[in-house]
């Protein structure tokens, strides 16, 4: 098995690395930094959906809420309001008064307001305790109102490299349904043009993007799952130049990034099992490999999302995500040796981390965010690991 390939020998193991700073602890941030971790958090809050109570004087509909039945995704959340009146918001069945203990707000007198997060798939009835006997929704609209919750749709394949030479990092999109690529030509977070790049092969989906032929623009790095093969189109900015076939890669491996590790200024492949949340490098020669080496092994419920030099020695660093609690962290690296570590900022309920890429031409990563519900992207701008502002970046199509 050539992860185990390491110059004609056994590569040794390496023990699992704790995520802690070089310090030994966690800096406090700057009151300047909080201030930026509050507005962002507002601004990429995960959107609520709204729903109104109301006691429905002159409406001839009686007390009742609006909309009456919410359809949602996982994680999404949902707000009841009354601006008077006295009611609550009761998970259960509002035909027998019963309970499920699943949410339930108390009643309370207007103005009042009162959330919950919806982290399963179902159907969550519920009901106004105040009201229920009397005229709410069960006897006005024959039937009770709900939560409808379904699975979120599939994260698009959004990968970040720089097509048009212009010093701003652009978006990368494919759909596995067409196979069609398309490239999002931006200016920071604004988009400013799109072109599309050449259609894969079925069975085939761009996983990584670097220069391997070094004419200064980015190549697609292909995959295709079912024979675990790797290729390598060769591109000018959008257009399809020449491929070659690239290494095999082992049963239950994933390729995370194309990054030059051990610089020698030649792309090579950095891989990661989920199951087992092992790291390795390939080292490459164009699209030969060359040998491998094991790199550290992930925590439990961590996750390699990107490959990009943090602290600004030339060598690649390791973006991980925690999905489970939003934290994000930077495993520093010399080759595939990890030799320090250090958490980055924590994102929003509802936001996942889709890589790292310097979007404001500073030379230092930015984190570059996905919310599902919304397909909203957003652009947090960094300096190392400090969090210095943010903004939302361009929309992506469903079809992608």
């Amino acid at each position: 098995m050539r992860i185990m390939q390491i110059g004609g020998q056994t590569a040794r193991k390496h023990l699992p690395v704790r995520i802690t700073l070089r310090t030994g602890r966690i800096p406090e941030r700057s009151a300047a930094a909080l201030r930026w971790a509050a507005i962002l958090s507002l601004l990429f809050s995960h959107t609520a959906q709204s729903v109104r109570v109301s006691d429905g004087f002159g409406t001839g509909l009686g007390a009742h809420f609006n909309p009456l039945n919410v359809d949602i995704h996982v994680g999404d959340t949902v707000r009841w309001s009354w601006a008077d009146g006295v009611h609550s918001v009761v998970s259960g069945n509002g035909s027998t008064g019963i309970a499920n203990g699943i949410f339930n707000s108390g009643v309370h007198s207007g103005p009042y307001a009162f959330s919950h997060t919806f982290p399963s798939v179902g159907t969550f009835p519920y009901f106004c305790a105040v009201h229920r006997t009397a005229d709410f929704a069960g006897n006005v609209f024959g039937i009770w109102p709900s939560v409808r919750v379904t699975a979120a749709p599939p994260e698009p394949s959004l990968l970040l490299s720089n097509f048009n030479a212009d010093a701003y990092t652009d978006y990368l999109l494919f759909s596995p349904s067409t196979r069609r690529t398309a490239i999002w030509y931006l200016n920071g977070n604004t988009l400013q043009s799109g072109a599309y790049g050449p259609t894969l092969p079925p069975g085939w989906a761009v996983v990584a993007l670097a220069d391997f032929n070094q004419n200064g623009t980015p190549d697609y790095v292909l995959y295709n799952a079912t024979s675990r093969q790797t290729a390598v189109w060769f591109l000018n900015n959008a257009t399809f130049v020449s491929g070659n076939i690239g290494p095999t890669l082992p049963a239950g491996w994933k390729l995370i990034a194309a990054a030059d590790i051990n610089l020698d200024n030649k792309p090579d492949y950095v891989l990661f099992n989920p199951t087992t949340r092992q790291s390795a490098v390939w080292y490459l020669n164009g699209t030969a490999f060359i040998n491998g080496a094991l790199g550290p092994t992930l925590p439990a419920g961590w996750t390699l999302v990107d490959v990009r030099d943090f602290d600004s020695n030339n060598h690649s660093d390791y973006v991980l995500f925690n999905a489970s609690t939003g934290q994000t962290a930077i495993w520093y690296l010399n080759g595939s040796t990890v030799v320090g570590g250090a958490y980055g900022p924590a994102l929003p309920m509802g936001w996942t981390l889709k890589g790292a890429a310097d979007f404001n031409s500073d030379t230092k990563p930015d984190y570059v965010l996905f919310e599902a519900s919304t397909r909203r992207t957003a652009i947090w701008y960094l300096n190392g690991l400090t969090l210095l502002s943010g903004a939302l970046g361009p929309t992506l199509p469903a079809s992608f």
